[in-house]
């Protein structure tokens, strides 16, 4: 089965090549191209039919265009305000010497709490925890999405 879809495959290829060779000798000659288009059709069912009989999976062309139509609706032109959100879950192991990191403002600004001072580092250096080791803090999970931002904002 997987070398008659590899024979498919090639017969696609084939298909397709000939369908571009037509369209640049000769695009005006309406049969040769409808002949040649018709051939590309018949090909890429095949392929799709021969995926969908030997292994379970669905036409692979199936919704080109509907990803094309996504992929215009979703497009973020330049000048946009995208919305990016982090989560971090920390392990903090040692806050005194997380707090002596944070120098001078520690004492204004920290209460000592370990949030506090991990709000501070990542106010301070942009946060990237794996600066500190994990002597220090232990990065236990950590997630992030980035999209459009919401209309209203």
């Amino acid at each position: 089965m997987a070398n008659e879809l590899s024979a498919k495959a090639a017969e696609l290829g084939a298909a397709i090549v000939e369908h571009a060779r037509v369209l640049e000798e000769s695009p005006d000659d309406y049969p040769r191209v409808a002949q040649a288009l018709n051939r590309l059709r018949s090909a890429a069912l095949e392929y799709a039919e021969r995926c969908a009989d030997s292994t379970g999976w669905g036409n692979p062309f199936s919704d080109l265009e509907e990803d094309r139509e996504e992929e215009a609706e979703t497009a973020i032109p330049d000048g946009a305000t995208v919305d990016v959100e982090a989560h971090y879950r920390i392990r903090v192991n040692d806050v005194a010497a997380l707090t002596r990191l944070l120098g001078e403002t520690a004492a204004e600004d920290v209460l000592g709490a370990p949030s506090d001072v991990v709000a501070q580092l990542f106010i301070r250096d942009g946060w990237d925890p794996a600066q500190y080791g994990g002597h220090l803090l232990t990065l236990v999970d950590q997630s992030w999405s980035c999209g459009p931002a919401d209309a209203d904002t």
